[in-house]
């Protein structure tokens, strides 16, 4: 009797363990569009605090002609834009897993190369949109793709090229072609909740279901790392990791919500 036990123990425990895999591997439910009644809305700015850090120019030391039309040789670094009255442009701010509210776009982005730059410098777009990108530069580029995609695409002429984002995240962009200045950011998202700060730093997101939510904010750093140099010429850099930062906030019905965000030289640190 006593064996009986121990064999209807053992695969009790063992059906367990069998049905405990699903629901451990279970993922978070799909957003769900529609109407969305009584929507609120956020609005904000991310903000510069304290010394703005003098950022050193980025070398151009391939295809001058095109790339360097000033003929300094060199370009300002776009990966920290602080307006005149201390507004941040280019972070991306969004709520966090947020389940259902105003329909998801499927409208696809566009990239572009020109200039030997990559424009807009942050892309944001629905997961399984299609991305078209282009040249306007009749030089050799590329756009390879980082992290939640892998698209390693050439232009050798002014072609446009569409690609699928299958993945959501973040896809860091840069060129291999010996323009290490260019870089950019893609945002695919699972929701509509997204939006990057214009010059002055400001945003907004409108049709917000009422309910308490994370708001985050996503900066993508400005810190040279590493220089990454071939034939004693620089061809590209590593940077520090992006920043982020989050705020509790509860939206009435119908109602308005204001949340700031501030950056400063230690968000470089990540303090």
């Amino acid at each position: 009797m006593k064996g009986s036990e121990t064999v209807l123990t053992t695969v009790v425990a063992a059906l367990l363990l069998a049905t405990a895999v699903p629901i451990a591997a279970q993922t978070t439910p799909p957003y769900q569009g529609g109407e969305v009644e009584g929507g609120g809305m956020i609005v904000g700015r991310v903000t510069w605090s304290g010394p703005r850090p003098e950022l050193e120019p980025l070398a151009i030391n391939k295809n001058p002609e095109v790339c360097d039309v000033d003929g300094n040789r060199q370009r300002p670094s776009e990966r920290l834009l602080i307006s005149g009255s201390g507004g941040v442009a280019n972070a991306v701010v969004h709520l966090e897993e947020i389940q259902q509210g105003k329909p998801l776009p499927t409208a696809g982005a566009r990239l572009d190369q020109r200039n030997c730059r990559y424009d807009p410098h942050i892309v944001i777009l629905p997961r399984k949109a299609e991305l078209t990108m282009s040249s306007g530069d009749k030089i050799l580029h590329n756009i390879h793709m980082f992290d939640a995609a892998n698209y390693n695409i050439p232009f050798p002429n002014m072609d446009s090229v569409t690609k699928k984002m299958r993945k959501a995240g973040v896809v860091s962009v840069q060129c291999d072609a010996g323009h290490g200045w260019m870089s950019a950011y893609i945002h695919v998202v699972n929701h509509p909740y997204y939006v990057v700060t214009d010059a002055e730093g400001n945003f907004k997101l409108t049709d917000v279901p009422p309910g308490k939510y994370t708001l985050k904010m996503w900066h993508e750093s400005w810190v040279v790392t590493e220089e990454v140099k071939k034939d004693d010429a620089v061809v590209g850099y590593e940077f520090g990791e992006p920043i982020e930062r989050s705020r509790e906030v509860e939206i009435a019905a119908s109602a308005e919500a204001q949340v700031d965000f501030v950056l400063s030289g230690q968000a470089a640190e990540g303090q």
